[in-house]
């Protein structure tokens, strides 16, 4: 790659220039380009003024070059004088040289010319000369074959195949011969070389199977030999298909050997493969032997003989077996049809022939005949039609295998039925892992529907906690912890099925599911949370009656708290009795925390009310007692406890007593900060009261 500057030294420029010194000496230095990759650099202004400033210098170092080399400058100019007058007298010489050359150039050129067309002459005599031998080797061999072919029938067998042998050396000379000299050749002599092949094959032909049917291995391999020597393999495999193998399938693979086989379509397959261990073995052993695998073009008997056949009188007299309405039949048909190809394949020799096998279009066809998409369609009517007929709107307890509802016990057996024997197939399983996935996302929903159900809230101020809806939405939870400790050992079980490259993909996608599952957790919590604080809501309400037992009753200082707490407290612990012997702790502490805090969020808006109203009302009584005192000039108030005291006493009574009902089921209440005003609160309202 050629420079971009050219080799010059440019002196040192100042610092601070708004340009490039190396700019100037570019070969494709350019006024208009210089301006505009520079106008955004610095103003005209300035660079006028660097580009003078740059002058002066060039300027100073071409004076000090030229004072440098001064002595030389001059030297070159006395140097140079009476050198035209030198040039003159040698420009003749040069010329008488140049004449002289060109007349050797000249001469050289004949030469070569002359030289070329006796050599042109000279081979052109040779490819005659070539021609006629090839011609007269053309006319001998084809004397030589119709010799060796006139005498063959009259010899033994083994002399037979040695006289073939040398035909078939003869044939390929003479095919050789031919092809060199084929302007020469002559019709009738085209027809007898075509004659003499078409004898030569047929005598072969008929050798090989007359050893074939005399087992006479050694003769059958010379045979093949001496028909793979002639470029003659796929002839021979297509007649050893048609004349060896297709006999012997007549009778084996038709509708009435499936109906009358003990074993159905399995009894004819193992017919088939015994074929390789009987009758055909041979064949097969001869076709393998390390004198004809060396070749470049080899003998594929198994694949282009024996298989192709077997499939092509499949497809034709055994077209029932790809029928998919009946999926159970399908399916062990398909099945013992892989089954028998995995056997076939195990007669291969080596991987290269397993793969010639699946490249075949015998092969391919035979896959595509079997309509997997419509029997999988099937399938999947059957386990998701099944399973969603198992779905209702309100779970249903069957205790089955370890899940406690029968919704999830379908789910898991309709997971397990995609994999099961008798219905998954290997080809399909990626839509049986679709199916998989989708079964679990159904369940998900099914759970998410019923734990987003419109609860009592949405009704009149219940009585008692809806156990009902609380006990199915703690029973989906335990099924779905169940569930998903026994997803890694199903997935091991499935990756035992699917190829090993794709167990990654599986995880993944698993992973997203369990997921889905596991959010759950949040939705079932909630939903008892939502359930219990309706009622315990209502209990809570009762915080505004207390105002009213205290007005004018003259009642003793609470020191217990009111039956709302205790009923709460009744409720939660009967609650908590069961649940514990069935939830996890985490769970609970969990659910008993949101619990609290919606419950005291509500709790703090009560009490704030009644003690507001509390205090509303003093202050209301006072001003009216001070107006009936005002004339009075010392009043005598009472030392003792009021009413709106007992009322503040029995709010801080029945706070602690709230908390403690927390404390005991683990919750740290001072977590919440709704509870730490609301104990603020109470415990503000009741410092100054003094009880004797």
């Amino acid at each position: 790659m050629e420079s971009d500057t050219m080799e010059f030294t440019l002196p040192p420029a100042p610092r601070g220039l708004c340009f490039d010194r190396n700019d100037f000496v570019k070969t494709n230095f350019s006024i208009d380009n210089f301006l505009a990759e520079h106008q955004n650099v610095a103003s005209l202004e300035i660079m006028r003024d660097d580009l003078g400033m740059y002058l002066k210098v060039l300027r100073l170092a071409m004076i000090e070059l030229i004072n440098k080399d001064y002595a030389n400058f001059v030297n070159l100019c006395a140097t140079l004088i009476g050198f035209d007058k030198t040039i003159v007298k040698i420009q003749v010489p040069l010329a008488q040289l140049n004449e002289e050359v060109l007349s050797v150039k000249k001469c050289l050129d004949d030469a070569m010319k002359e030289l070329s067309m006796w050599l042109s002459q000279r081979h052109g005599l040779q490819k005659k000369k070539q021609l006629l031998k090839y011609y007269s080797q053309t006319i001998n061999c084809l004397a030589t074959l119709d010799n060796i072919l006139y005498n063959i029938s009259d010899k033994k067998k083994d002399e037979q195949i040695v006289l073939a042998d040398r035909a078939a050396m003869q044939y390929n000379l003479l095919k050789y011969s031919i092809a060199k000299c084929d302007s020469l050749i002559k019709p009738e002599q085209k027809m007898r070389y075509n004659e003499v092949g078409e004898k030569l094959i047929q005598t072969l032909n008929e050798l090989l199977f007359q050893f074939w049917n005399d087992r006479n291995e050694e003769n059958l391999l010379k045979t093949l030999i001496t028909l793979a020597s002639l470029d003659h393999i796929s002839e021979t495999e297509i007649l050893i298909r048609k004349q060896a193998v297709s006999p012997l399938l007549q009778n084996i693979v038709n509708e009435s050997t499936l109906q009358r086989s003990k074993d159905g379509l399995q009894g004819i397959y193992e017919r088939i493969l015994m074929l390789l261990d009987t009758e055909l073995k041979l064949l097969l052993t001869i076709t393998e032997h390390s004198k004809l695998t060396f070749q470049l073009k080899k003998y594929r008997f198994l694949v282009n003989c024996f298989w192709c056949e077997v499939e092509s009188r499949l497809e034709v007299n055994l077209s029932s077996i790809f029928a998919p309405g009946n999926p159970q039949i399908f399916y062990t048909r398909y099945s013992e049809s892989m089954q028998f190809v995995k056997k076939l394949e195990k007669y291969c020799s080596d991987v290269e022939t397993v793969n010639l096998l699946h490249e075949t279009p015998e092969y391919r066809s035979f896959q595509r005949r079997w309509n997997l998409p419509v029997y999988f369609q099937i399938r999947f009517q059957e386990i998701a039609g099944s399973y969603e007929s198992v779905l209702q709107n309100n779970p249903t307890i069957q205790n089955n295998d370890g899940f406690i509802l029968k919704e999830t016990y379908a789910c898991w057996k309709a997971m397990q039925s995609c994999w099961s024997n008798g219905i998954y197939i290997d080809t399909l399983g990626h839509k049986f892992w679709k199916l998989t996935l989708q079964i679990l996302s159904r369940y998900a929903h099914w759970t998410a529907s019923y734990c987003t159900q419109k609860t009592s809230s949405q009704k009149i101020e219940p009585t008692t906690v809806n156990r009902t809806l609380i006990d199915n939405s703690i029973n989906i939870y335990v099924d779905i912890q169940t569930l998903l400790q026994r997803l890694p050992t199903f997935l091991q079980f499935v990756e035992m099925k699917i190829p090993s490259k794709g167990s990654g993909l599986l995880k993944l996608s698993l992973t997203s599911s369990e997921n889905v599952l596991r959010t759950m957790k949040e939705k079932i919590r909630q939903f008892i949370v939502n359930e219990m604080f309706v009622y315990f809501n209502v209990q809570l309400k009762q915080v505004s009656d207390i105002p009213r037992l205290y007005r004018k009753t003259n009642r003793s200082i609470p020191i217990k708290p009111c039956t709302y707490i205790e009923v709460v407290s009744k409720a939660i612990h009967e609650f908590n009795d069961d649940a514990s012997k069935r939830l996890d702790n985490a769970f609970l502490i969990e659910l008993y925390e949101s619990l609290f805090n919606v419950m005291t969020i509500s709790y703090y808006k009560y009490v704030e009310d009644v003690l507001t109203s509390v205090q509303k009302t003093e202050e209301s009584l006072r001003r009216l007692k001070q107006i009936r005192e005002k004339t009075t000039q010392h009043s005598n108030e009472s030392a003792s406890v009021t009413d709106g005291d007992k009322i503040r006493l029995q709010l801080n009574v029945d706070v602690v007593s709230y908390g403690k009902v927390a404390e005991a089921l683990h919750v740290n209440v001072h977590n919440e900060h709704k509870f730490t005003e609301l104990y603020s609160m109470v415990t503000e309202a009741v410092k100054n009261i003094d009880i004797k």
